[in-house]
């Protein structure tokens, strides 16, 4: 499979991706962590753009960008993780399209903020975060560690006001809480949190006042996880960057019980972090991108024909923080946060 790149554009420290729906096209955002801005690319080849904020406005620090399915012309931001250290004042924020551009209104203030998502559950959704640590001395210190959080995000974005959301803590003591991915588990929208402990997959309950469900998959250290059922035997299979910032790609399918490793990315890449899992082109897939070496961009499928799992390059050289699989009217492409050049950037199969 080949891929064509487009750059979008040079964003520094290029580091978040999403799509938005405005009136039923495709609209492109791009943020940077740091100081990074924040930009929206629409138009039929994304030539538009608008600055939501920019590099001098000191607003950056954006780890997450979420839509919602059901909202367009909204979406959601996390800002102020400005570097390992200094991300005490970070939060989650709420932009809504108006005639003056985006409404912006914080919702939550969560220290060290790493990663949300908003999850479904009946005809309730909530907001899903967690933080990376508990504060840091400096960038080696991990003697405290991370937290899981919710809230209930109302269905009606009317019925937010000026105040923030009610913020609750899931669970405690979660060291180097890096990773974390929305999937289907178990017939269910869930998160999947990785940390130091290993994955545990969050489901939201379906009932006010019901449980939330925390179950253990993996017990050993995990950077990031994506789930998606990779070979559509019904059982998925486990996307797996391991150790923090490390150097291992594996693919985990379970074999009598068990999750065991049945592929490895064939060639030495380090500080591995862009992974997602969704179609592409109809076919079940991993999106993975490494930010050290040869700093691969690649799609990882099965191969029905011959039987097993296999890996397209994308790019290389590029270095992804994020990257994500997106459905346009034009067809699938792939957005990736090209960090370490400074690279907004798209890619269609040809």
């Amino acid at each position: 499979m080949n891929f064509r790149k487009t750059v979008i554009d040079e964003i520094f420290k290029c580091y978040s991706v999403n799509a938005l729906k405005v009136d039923g096209d495709t609209q492109l955002i791009f943020a940077g962590e740091g100081p990074g801005s924040c930009q929206i690319f629409s138009g039929d080849q994304f030539l538009e753009k608008k600055v939501l904020w920019s590099n001098e406005d000191g607003f950056g620090g954006t780890m997450s960008i979420v839509t919602l399915s059901d909202q367009e012309d909204s979406f959601l931001v996390s800002k102020g993780f400005h570097s390992m250290v200094d991300s005490e004042t970070s939060g989650i924020y709420l932009y809504q399209k108006d005639r003056d551009g985006y409404k912006e209104t914080r919702l939550l203030s969560i220290p060290y903020l790493h990663r949300f998502d908003v999850v479904r559950a009946g005809d309730r959704r909530f907001i899903i975060a967690a933080s990376l640590h508990g504060g840091k001395t400096d960038k080696e210190d991990w003697s405290k560690p991370g937290k899981l959080y919710y809230a209930v995000l109302p269905s009606d974005l009317a019925d937010i006001g000026q105040g923030e959301l009610e913020l609750e803590i899931l669970k405690e003591t979660m060291y180097k809480n890096h990773g974390f991915n929305k999937g289907i588990w178990k017939g269910r929208e869930s998160v999947f949190v990785a940390s130091e402990e290993g994955v545990i997959a969050v489901t939201p309950p379906l009932e006010n006042g019901g449980q939330w469900v925390i179950e253990e998959i993996l017990d050993f250290p995990v950077s990031d996880i994506a789930v998606i059922d990779l070979d559509e035997d019904g059982e998925p299979e486990l996307a797996v960057l391991s150790p923090f910032h490390g150097n291992q790609f594996n693919v985990y399918k379970k074999v009598d019980g068990n999750y065991v490793s049945v592929y490895t990315y064939p060639k030495d890449l380090d500080f591995y972090h862009a992974i997602y899992a969704d179609t592409f082109k109809g076919v079940p897939s991993f999106v993975i991108g490494a930010r050290k070496e040869d700093m691969d961009l690649y799609l990882v499928q099965v191969d029905k024909k011959r039987g097993q799992i296999i890996s397209h390059l994308i790019d290389t050289g590029v270095g992804a923080a994020n990257a994500r699989i997106i459905h346009t009217s034009q067809g699938d492409m792939i957005m990736a946060a090209n960090r370490q050049i400074n690279q907004a950037a798209i890619y269609q199969a040809l």
